[in-house]
């Protein structure tokens, strides 16, 4: 559906990561728990992290809804799909993959768009009996 499509997209595509002292951009199926990542101004966070060196604040309404940014310091969560905007981040992945909060929230939503409500159960069933009766006697009154 359209709003997987669109919570699919927050996630960027790769990541930028120190390796022996030198950034190396890697895609983000590759990333691993402790690594470290490069975050610029303008970037969306990559994974579920604590951010290691760094000063920032970021743009957290996908989740929240606030539209103001919220300060991120040394120890601070931050979250994959979020904006970085305003200073250079280093970011220790602590959740990667399907365990990421985008990830679940994606995961909520699949669920919730392919399960029906108890009432559109009984409505579905309902329908599936006087649908067709009233089919046949609109057959029969011809």
């Amino acid at each position: 559906s359209e709003a997987i499509k669109k919570l699919m997209g927050l996630a960027p595509k790769t990541a930028v990561v120190l390796k022996n002292n030198q950034e190396v951009e890697v895609s983000i199926d590759d990333l691993v728990i402790g690594d470290l990542m490069v975050v610029r101004p303008g970037e969306r966070i990559p994974t579920d992290g604590i951010v290691h060196d760094g000063r920032s604040s970021v743009d957290e309404s996908m989740l929240t809804g606030e539209s103001m940014p919220v300060n991120k310091s040394v120890g601070d969560e931050v979250i994959g799909g979020t904006i970085n905007k305003q200073g250079r981040l280093i970011i220790e992945a602590s959740r990667v993959g399907a365990e990421t909060a985008l990830a679940q929230i994606i995961r909520l939503v699949q669920q919730a768009q392919g399960s029906k409500a108890p009432i559109q159960r009984i409505a579905d069933q309902v329908s599936a009996v006087f649908v067709p009766i009233v089919i046949f006697l609109a057959v029969l009154t011809l």
